[in-house]
C-alpha cells in the first residue's frame, strides 16, 4: 500500500486535472448545512503557507476548505476563514497570499458551483479576499476560467497576482478587483507566481518554461521566456531578496537552480547530492531567508536522522553556492516553505502538519496532523462480524492500535480476538493492483477496471459470500459483484487508506485519509454512520448523515455544520454542541448499527424516549453570529469602544448580548446603540489597564453565538490597581452559599445503598462554613442528607441557590450520591433519596434544573461565580453498569461537560473519570473525593504547600488530582473541568 503522503501529493496534482474538466457556469452554493469534522487544526494537504513582512501572522491554506490565521509567534489559532463551498472538491484551498502590512488575506482553490451547462449565468472560479482582523470578506474576484494554484502580493500589497490550472496569469487590482493585466499564453498550469521588490514578476509553467515580466502596476511586460534547466516541470520561482537571482525547484526532479534576476539565464546549481526523490514530488518548496544569506528547499524527500526516516529540509549557506545541512522537520511531504523576517522558516505538510523553525534548524512552532494515520493498515484493520466493533492504529504502520466499540461507544482493551482482517484472495476473485504501487488500473481475473483518470487503487476487500469486493481508490468506494461489474460507487475526496467489509455483509467499513472510519450500506453504498478518534487518543465523536451525534465528554466540538450564506459572504460554522438538546443522541446512534437505516433509527429511538419532535434543518435552528466590524488593537485608555453586528434569524431574534474580559464574565455592555444603517453596534468596554481577551457573545431562543475573541494589546502606562466588589476602590470579601446533599440510604430497593454520602455532604458544608469571616464574609448553607434529599427538596434548593446569590457572591452545589442516565436519551438525573428507577424521568432530579441553577447566576454578568462539586456513581456499580433495562449509572460526566462550555463558564471538580467509579474509603469514613477536598481546605491545609495562607481552585485540584489517586491504589481520578481557555485563579479559602 502506498505512503498517504504520496496519496496526499497525488491528490494536489490531480485536483488541477479534475478542475480542468468542469464547465465554467456557476451557481450558488448549497444552502443546506454541511456537516463537517472541525478539530481546530488541519485535516487535509495544507497547500500553502504565507507571512506578512513583519512575520506577525501566519496563514495556511488546505485542501479541507478552511484557511486558518496563526500567531506567528507562538503558533496559536486565531481565526479559522471560511469561504462558501459545496459537494466533492468544491471549496478546496489551494493558495493563500497575506498583504504586506498583514491586514488582507486571499483565498483560491476549487472555488466553482456547478450546476450544469444550463446555467445562463457564468463568473468562474474566484478568489477571496478577507480582512485578516476582522474575518469579514471584503470582496471576491471573479471571472477566472479554471482554478487558483498560486498567489501573490505585490511588495506595496496594492496589486495580487494569481496563477492557474490553465488560463496562466492574472493580476488584479486589490482596491476594487479590477483585473489590470493577464497572460494567457500558457500551455500547462502554473504552480508559481512571485513579486520582486523592484517590480519585477516570475512565474512557473509545467510547459516547461519560466516567464519574466516587469510590472509598473498597469502594464505587464514580458522580458523573457525560457525553459527552466533542470527538469521539465518547473514548480517553484522565487526571487531573493534584493532580486538579482531567482531559485527554482521542479516536480519531476531533485534539482535546485538559481537563475539571474534580470534574464533567466542560469547562474549555478546548488547542491542536491544525496537528496532521494520521493515517490512523485521533486523540490517544490523553495524560500530564501530574509537577508539573501541562506536559500532551503524541500519536498518529498526522506532520509533517516538517528534511525528514523524524515521529511526534511536542505539548507544553503552562500545563497545556496555553500555548504548544505539537513534539518528533519515532519513526516509528510512538504508543500511549502516561507521565511519570516527574523531569521525563521515556516513549512507546510501534505499530511496536514506544519510548524516553524529556527535559524538553527530547530523546531520552535510545530503543528501536528489533526487525524489518526491510516496508512499501511490494510492487514490491521479489522472488524467484529456484526462490524460494531473495529480495530485501527492512530499511528502509521500498525503502532498506537485500538479498538472501539460503536454499540456501548466505547474504548476496549486491545484484543483481536474475534476481530476479522480484511479478505483479499479467494478462488475465482483476483484483484491486483489495487495496492497503491501504480496508476496502472486494477486488475479483475486478468482484465482492468475502469477507473477515473489519476485514480489509484489503495484498498481490496472481498465480500464473504464471495459474490464480489469492494475496492478503495484515492477518489471513490467502489463495489463490484463476482463478475466484476460496477454495483455502486461512493465519492471519498480523501482517499480509502483501508476496508473491510462485515461478516454478516451488511456493512463495508472504510477508512480515510481524513481520520474518519465510515460504516457504508453493503447493499448500495450510502453512508450510515461516521467515527471520528482524536489523535489525543481520548476524545472521539460518531455522527449519522443528518448530524445526530454521540461523542465523549469534550469532543461534540469536534464536528459542525458549515452554512453557505451565498457566493459573497463568508460562510458560517456552527459546532454540534450549538444544538446538543436536539441532536445529541447516543439512541439514535446505537440503533442505526442495529437497522443499518438512518431514518429507521431516528423513528424507533423518538418512539422509546417519547419524543414527539419533527425532523428539522440546522439551518431552521441557528443561533446568533457576532461579527467585529472595527475595534482597536491597541488601546491606552481603558474605556474602549468596539464596534460589532449580530446577525440572528428573522424568527429567532438577539435576546442577550454578554460579554467576557480575560474569563470573568462584565456587567451588560453600556450604550450598545445602533449607529449605523446596516445594523452594527458599539459597544463601550471598561477593561483593566493590561493586555486583554475579550470574548463577546448573543443569545437567542435557539442558542447561544460561538464567541468573537479579540486580543487587546495595552499600550499605555503600566499601573496596578484594585476595584472592590461595589466599584469603591476597596475589595470586598465575597458572600458564599452552599447547596449540599448527599444519599446513601435509597428508598428503592433496586438502587445500592452507600456507606458515607450523606456524610460528605455534612462534612463539605461544615469544611467552607468555617470559612466564614475568612475568604468569605458570610457563608450560608443548606444541607440536604438522606430522607431530606427528597427530589422535591433538592430542586427547592437549587431554587433557592439561584435565587440568594447576589452581585459578586459566590454560589457551590454539592452532590454526592448515585447518578443516573436513561438508555433512551442519555440524560443525566442525580439520585435524589425517593427516586424510582422505573420511572427515572419523573422522580430523579434533571441534569437541566441542575445546569439552570448554576448557569442562572453565573452569566448575570455582575461578578458571581459558581463552582459545581459532583461525587456520584459509586464503586459497587459501576459506571455504565445497567441497573435495569432503560437506566445506568452514570457519574454525571456529559453534565460536567455542558456546564463548562465557554458560554456557560461554569468551574466543576467531578470525583472520577467518565469510564470511573468513586470509591468510599472505611478508614477516613468518607468518599476519597471528599477526603480529599477535607484534607485540602479543611483543618489540615494541604492544598497551600508553600504556605501563603490562601487555597485557589488551582492548588485544590493540585492537591486533589494527586491524593485521590494514592486513596484508591490509582482507581479513581479526579478531574478540574474548565471552560476552554480557564478561567483566572481565584481564592476557594483562606487561614
Amino acid at each position: 500500500m502506498c505512503s498517504l503522503s504520496r496519496l496526499k501529493f497525488l491528490r494536489v496534482i490531480a485536483s488541477v486535472a479534475l478542475a480542468s474538466s468542469f464547465a465554467v457556469y456557476a451557481g450558488e452554493p448549497p444552502a443546506e448545512p454541511i456537516l463537517r469534522i472541525n478539530p481546530g487544526e488541519h485535516t487535509g494537504v495544507i497547500r500553502d503557507i504565507a507571512t506578512d513582512s513583519a512575520g506577525r501572522w501566519l496563514v495556511t491554506a488546505s485542501q479541507d476548505k478552511t484557511s486558518r490565521v496563526w500567531d506567528a509567534h507562538d503558533g496559536h489559532l486565531v481565526a479559522t476563514l471560511r469561504i462558501p463551498i459545496g459537494m466533492g472538491n468544491e471549496g478546496q484551498l489551494d493558495a493563500v497570499a497575506l498583504s504586506p502590512d498583514g491586514q488582507t488575506v486571499a483565498l483560491g482553490g476549487i472555488t466553482q458551483f456547478n450546476r450544469g451547462l444550463d446555467q445562463v449565468a457564468s463568473d468562474g472560479m474566484s478568489i477571496y479576499l478577507f480582512d485578516r482582523a476582522s474575518g469579514r470578506l471584503l470582496r471576491r474576484l471573479t471571472g477566472l476560467p479554471r482554478n487558483i494554484i498560486h498567489l501573490a502580493f505585490s511588495p506595496d500589497g496594492r496589486t495580487l497576482a494569481g496563477t492557474l490550472a490553465k488560463g496562466g496569469l492574472r493580476v488584479f487590482s486589490v482596491a476594487d478587483g479590477r483585473l489590470i493585466a493577464e497572460d494567457d499564453d500558457y500551455r500547462g498550469p502554473s504552480y508559481s507566481v512571485h513579486f520582486s521588490a523592484d517590480g519585477q514578476l516570475v512565474t512557473t509553467c509545467f510547459d516547461g518554461l519560466l516567464r519574466l515580466y516587469h510590472f509598473d502596476g498597469v502594464r505587464l511586460t514580458l522580458i523573457a521566456k525560457r525553459s527552466a534547466p533542470g527538469g521539465k516541470l518547473p514548480a517553484a520561482a522565487r526571487f531573493s531578496p534584493d532580486g538579482s537571482h531567482i531559485a527554482v525547484g521542479f516536480l519531476d526532479t531533485t534539482a535546485v537552480n538559481v537563475l539571474d534576476g534580470r534574464d533567466l539565464s542560469f547562474s549555478y546549481a546548488p547542491n542536491t547530492v544525496g537528496i532521494r526523490m520521493g515517490t512523485l514530488a521533486g523540490l517544490i518548496g523553495i524560500a530564501w531567508s530574509s537577508d539573501g544569506a541562506s536559500l532551503y528547499a524541500a519536498g518529498d524527500a526522506k532520509k533517516a536522522f538517528n534511525g528514523q526516516e524524515r521529511q526534511y529540509i536542505r539548507r544553503w549557506s552562500r545563497s545556496g553556492a555553500g555548504p548544505v545541512q539537513d534539518w528533519p522537520v515532519t513526516n509528510g511531504a512538504i508543500t511549502y516553505l516561507v521565511a519570516l523576517p527574523d531569521g525563521r522558516l515556516a513549512f507546510a505538510s501534505g499530511d496536514s502538519s506544519w510548524g516553524v523553525v529556527n535559524a538553527n534548524g530547530m523546531r520552535q512552532i510545530f503543528h501536528a496532523p489533526a487525524v489518526a494515520n491510516f496508512r499501511n493498515i490494510q492487514s490491521g484493520f479489522t472488524l467484529s462480524a456484526d462490524g460494531t466493533r473495529v480495530r485501527f492504529c492512530y499511528e502509521q504502520g500498525g503502532k498506537s492500535p485500538a479498538i472501539f466499540d460503536s454499540l456501548n461507544g466505547s474504548f476496549l482493551p486491545v484484543d483481536t480476538t474475534g476481530l476479522i482482517p480484511p479478505q483479499i484472495t479467494a478462488p475465482g476473485l483476483e484483484v491486483t493492483g489495487w495496492n497503491g504501487t501504480s496508476y496502472a488500473a486494477p486488475t479483475f481475473n486478468g482484465s482492468p477496471l475502469t477507473l477515473k483518470p489519476n485514480e489509484m487503487a489503495s484498498s481490496l476487500a472481498l465480500l464473504p459470500s464471495g459474490d464480489g469486493f469492494v475496492l478503495g481508490t484515492l477518489f471513490f468506494l467502489r463495489a463490484y459483484d463476482r463478475k466484476g461489474r460496477e454495483q455502486w460507487e461512493q465519492p471519498a475526496l480523501s482517499g480509502v487508506l483501508a476496508v473491510n467489509v462485515s461478516q454478516d455483509g451488511r456493512w463495508v467499513v472504510a477508512a480515510y485519509g481524513d481520520g474518519t472510519i465510515r460504516w457504508h450500506r453493503a447493499s448500495d453504498g450510502a453512508e450510515q454512520l461516521a467515527f471520528y478518534p482524536d489523535p489525543d487518543k481520548r476524545r472521539w465523536v460518531m455522527w449519522t448523515p443528518s448530524g445526530y451525534y454521540h461523542a465523549s465528554p469534550g469532543a461534540e466540538e469536534l464536528i459542525g455544520w458549515h452554512v453557505n450564506r451565498g457566493k459573497d459572504q463568508t460562510a458560517d460554522f456552527f459546532p454540534a454542541s450549538q444544538f446538543r438538546d436536539r441532536f445529541n443522541r447516543p439512541d439514535v446512534i446505537d440503533r442505526v448499527l442495529v437497522t443499518s437505516d438512518e431514518a429507521t433509527a431516528v423513528t424507533q429511538a423518538n418512539a422509546a424516549a417519547g419524543r414527539r419532535e419533527p425532523t428539522i434543518s440546522v439551518a431552521k435552528i441557528l443561533p446568533p453570529v457576532v461579527e467585529v466590524v472595527s475595534a482597536p488593537e491597541r488601546f491606552a485608555d481603558t474605556t474602549v469602544p468596539i464596534r460589532i453586528r449580530v446577525r440572528a434569524p428573522a424568527d429567532a431574534p438577539v435576546t442577550r448580548l454578554r460579554v467576557l474580559v480575560n474569563g470573568a464574565i462584565m456587567p451588560s455592555p453600556r450604550a450598545a446603540q445602533l449607529v449605523d444603517s446596516d445594523g452594527s453596534q458599539e459597544l463601550t468596554l471598561v477593561l483593566p489597564p493590561k493586555d486583554s481577551e475579550v470574548q463577546i457573545y448573543a443569545d437567542n431562543r435557539n442558542s447561544t453565538s460561538l464567541p468573537k475573541t479579540l486580543v487587546l494589546q495595552w499600550a499605555g502606562d503600566r499601573k496596578v490597581f484594585t476595584v472592590g466588589k461595589q466599584g469603591t476602590g476597596k475589595a470586598q470579601k465575597p458572600k458564599l452559599w452552599v447547596l449540599a446533599v448527599g444519599v446513601s440510604a435509597y428508598s428503592d430497593p433496586s438502587v445500592p445503598h452507600l456507606s458515607y454520602a450523606n456524610a460528605d455532604a455534612e462534612a463539605f458544608a461544615a469544611m467552607l462554613k468555617a470559612q466564614q469571616g475568612k475568604a468569605y464574609s458570610e457563608v450560608e448553607t443548606r444541607v440536604l442528607t438522606d430522607a431530606q434529599a427528597t427530589r422535591a427538596n433538592v430542586l427547592a434548593g437549587l431554587d433557592w441557590i439561584k435565587a440568594q446569590v447576589a452581585a459578586g457572591d459566590v454560589g457551590m452545589v454539592f452532590l454526592a450520591g448515585h447518578g443516573f442516565t436513561m438508555a433512551t436519551d442519555r440524560r443525566y438525573y442525580y439520585g435524589a433519596v425517593d427516586v424510582d428507577l422505573k420511572r427515572l424521568t419523573d422522580t430523579g432530579v434533571p441534569y437541566k434544573a441542575i445546569q439552570d441553577a448554576l448557569i442562572d447566576f453565573n452569566l448575570r454578568g455582575d461578578g458571581t461565580r459558581a463552582v459545581f462539586f459532583i461525587d456520584t456513581c459509586h464503586a459497587g456499580n459501576a459506571t455504565g453498569a445497567t441497573l435495569n433495562a432503560t437506566v445506568k449509572a452514570s457519574n454525571g460526566d456529559a453534565l460536567a461537560g455542558e456546564l463548562t462550555r465557554t458560554e456557560n463558564q461554569v468551574l466543576v471538580f467531578a470525583s472520577s473519570k467518565g469510564d470511573q467509579s468513586s470509591w468510599e474509603e472505611p478508614e477516613f469514613q468518607h468518599g476519597a473525593f471528599t477526603e480529599a477536598l477535607i484534607e485540602g481546605l479543611g483543618a489540615q491545609w494541604q492544598a497551600d504547600p508553600r504556605a501563603t495562607g490562601r487555597v485557589t481552585y488551582k492548588n485544590l485540584d493540585a492537591w486533589i488530582s494527586d491524593r485521590v489517586p494514592v486513596l484508591t491504589q490509582g482507581r479513581q481520578t479526579p478531574r478540574l473541568m474548565t471552560p476552554p481557555g480557564g478561567i483566572d485563579d481565584f481564592v476557594l479559602g483562606t487561614k
